[in-house]
């Protein structure tokens, strides 16, 4: 049973809480054996805080209440996987630069997969199978995510429109059809030309998904649905988003697949006529 990442939730979000709820997550972090045999009250006193205190850090780690989090943390104490992101160093061989992403993008991934809640996937995907057109918005390296929707689902049937011009997209969202998704992606959750594309979608009544890093910022708490990679520490010499785009990847391919799978025959039929149509119009 997974534990759903319950120590990488609180690494990613440490530093970032209020010094009472901070207390929290270290005593959590520090004593993991300790805290699950422990009443929300004792976990109070011993970190110095209060039990409301307790509440509010299970709130803010995406957990309903403390019963909840000590079980969940009690699936995945017997194998932490948190061993630190590395960075390149100077004159860094080939081989330890490769092994070095190698390790930095699997644990990233991996902690963003057990993050993935699959009650929400498999109602994102209810979703769009019923929406007759989805559009998408990313900037910058969020756009390479949101082209990567496009061009997959595109492919077996689905129509979805990217654009980079947020000016066109807004005269796209307001004759919307019924039922139509706006699927937005921001890795700090904060993009204003994102934020206000959202506002227009959700005023033209579409339903709408957000894909963000974790934690209570301004795109989770305002989408319809909420989709969240692990709030990675990347590295500090990087040419791109590197670590968050690996994890906004693997998101939109479990999605994808929860898609296909449930449009098998559909879509292996689409994915077969695409490759012949190319095959034919590259002869």
């Amino acid at each position: 049973m997974s534990g759903e990442n319950i120590q990488g939730r609180i690494i990613s979000i440490l530093d970032l809480l209020p010094n009472s709820e901070r207390k929290i997550g270290k005593v959590i972090l520090d004593n993991p054996s300790k805290v699950i045999e422990m009443t929300a009250s004792e976990l109070s006193t011993y970190a110095g805080t209060s039990p409301a205190t307790v509440i509010r850090f299970c709130k803010k780690i995406d957990v309903p209440s403390f019963t909840q989090l000590k079980i969940r943390l009690s699936a995945e104490i017997e194998a932490p996987v948190f061993e630190g992101y590395s960075d390149i160093a100077a004159d860094e061989t080939i081989h330890d630069i490769k092994t070095k992403l190698l390790g930095n993008a699997y644990q990233s991934m991996q902690e963003t997969v057990s993050l993935l809640n699959e009650q929400r996937v498999e109602i994102i995907v209810d979703l769009l199978v019923a929406a007759p057109i989805i559009y998408v918005f990313g900037i910058g390296a969020s756009y390479l995510v949101a082209d990567n929707i496009a061009q997959k689902w595109n492919r077996i049937g689905k129509t979805v429109v990217c654009v980079q011009d947020s000016h066109v997209l807004v005269t796209m969202l307001v004759s919307a059809p019924k039922d139509a998704v706006f699927f937005c992606i921001s890795h700090s959750g904060e993009t204003k030309e994102v934020l206000r594309l959202l506002d227009v979608a959700q005023k033209h009544q579409l339903k709408s998904i957000g894909l963000s890093q974790f934690g209570n910022n301004s795109l989770a708490t305002k989408v319809d649905y909420s989709l969240q990679t692990v709030r990675s520490n990347e590295a500090v010499i990087r040419s791109a988003a590197t670590t968050s785009l690996h994890d906004q990847f693997i998101v939109v391919d479990v999605l994808f697949y929860a898609y296909a799978s449930r449009n098998f025959d559909q879509t292996i039929e689409m994915i077969h006529e695409s490759k012949t149509v190319i095959k034919n119009y590259e002869k």
